[in-house]
């Protein structure tokens, strides 16, 4: 029996939040009475998620037997909210946990995960679509093609992670998102790499037992600070550091969270919260110094160089190049929005630029610069927060972001 008891719950959810902030995030939600109960049960360190070992450490029966009693309790409290299965739980773990978002139904699922898709790079954003080709790629997924275009954004991530050979690790960097980790710069980074450079930086081993791993060689550290990262951690989405879990990696392609994995086992993980400096990345990944411009021009956009882009800070922009938030008038006729505001989450201001195709581009935030056209004078990059869509800038307002390569 597992008699529930609301003052136990209750205590859960404060240490969780205790945690949480602990942990770096500036605000926690207010769940409900059953989204509480089921985090209680599965979540042994209390840090408001069920990774996939804690979720595996408790059986279907003895879940079963918790669900009846929380169903029981619901009943005799007038609670209505639904009590998941432990398949439905189950169901949830495709980004390596479960948490507020999967019990409160705010992270609806669209895709048959039974589908085989290909892997896609390179498409289109919405606004540059025509309504055929909209139709098309709701056709490909099942999804009605009355449907919200702007849902195709949810689509794609979706597709990201059951995509062909996003389960497995074939040193090829496909088609994935960023989680809820800050390790943008290593996603950016990460997408430059080539088939035969992955091959040089890992290779797959099997220890006495029979169980497989992955040894990561920086090129930084010249071979001898060798980076282990095991079968099980890639499955399980998550690694320790200490008596730490770490869970919200990289979803989709397998290459990529193996990439982060080792990052964080060699260099720590002050990363997580604090971002780090695209140069360093850079730095740590060539084993050689990156520079960072803060002035653009077309010959470095056309170097061979893996390069990573941002948004200028704040000061840079304002004092620097001059910009304020205001319209940017393009010499297409079309129009471009830079955004300075006060970020209501962290003490500091937040820059986005509108595109005139609708795409937003966020400070704080790095970016993987694909290619320049010299021809259309457009810059190509793509977002690790799903990196299957392109994103065109166009070179006369590349004075607002700085590179480092």
């Amino acid at each position: 029996m597992h008699e529930i008891n609301p003052k136990d719950i209750e205590k859960y959810v404060k240490v969780s939040q205790r945690r949480r902030f602990r942990n770096g995030e500036n605000a926690t939600p207010i769940n409900s009475f059953v989204t509480n109960a089921v985090l209680s049960f599965f979540d042994k360190n209390k840090d408001g998620r069920i990774s996939i070992p804690e979720f595996q450490s408790i059986s279907k029966e003895d879940y079963s037997i918790f669900a009846k009693e929380l169903k029981e309790y619901n009943k005799t409290n007038g609670i209505d909210d639904t009590v998941f299965s432990y398949e439905e739980l189950g169901s949830y773990l495709d980004d390596g946990y479960i948490d507020e978002r999967d019990l409160e139904g705010d992270n609806p699922k669209y895709l048959d995960r039974s589908i085989v898709l290909q892997e896609q790079k390179g498409q289109k954003h919405t606004a540059l679509m025509t309504q055929k080709e909209i139709d098309e790629e709701f056709n490909k997924y099942g999804v009605d093609n009355t449907a919200n275009p702007n849902i195709i954004n949810s689509l794609r991530k979706e597709r990201n992670e059951i995509d062909e050979n996003s389960d497995i690790i074939d040193w090829h960097i496909g088609t994935a998102n960023q989680g809820k980790l800050e390790t943008c710069t290593v996603l950016a980074y990460a997408e430059s790499l080539s088939d035969e450079e992955l091959h040089n930086l890992y290779s797959k081993k099997t220890d006495k037992d029979g169980n497989i791993y992955y040894e990561f060689n920086f090129p930084s550290d010249n071979g001898k600070k060798p980076v282990k990262v095991t079968q099980k951690e890639l499955d399980n989405m998550s690694i320790k550091t200490g008596k730490k879990e770490i869970t919200g990696f990289s979803t989709g392609d397998k290459d990529t969270m193996l990439i982060e994995m080792a990052y964080l086992k060699r260099y720590g993980t002050k990363i997580i919260k604090e971002g780090a400096q695209p140069t360093d990345i850079i730095s740590k990944f060539n084993n050689n110094k990156a520079n960072f411009y803060s002035d653009i021009t077309e010959k470095l956009l056309s170097s061979d160089a893996p390069k990573i882009l941002s948004l200028l800070d704040v000061s840079v922009l304002e004092k620097e190049k001059g910009v304020k938030s205001d319209e940017i008038n393009l010499n297409s006729g079309k129009t471009a929005s830079i955004r300075i505001n006060e970020n209501p989450l962290r003490a500091d201001l937040q820059t986005e630029l509108k595109l005139p195709d609708g795409s937003v581009i966020y400070g704080n935030h790095a970016y993987s610069v694909k290619g320049y056209n010299p021809d259309t004078k457009e810059v190509t990059i793509t977002n690790p927060y799903e990196n299957s869509t392109d994103i065109i800038i166009p070179f006369e307002i590349i004075k607002l972001f700085g590179i480092a390569m």
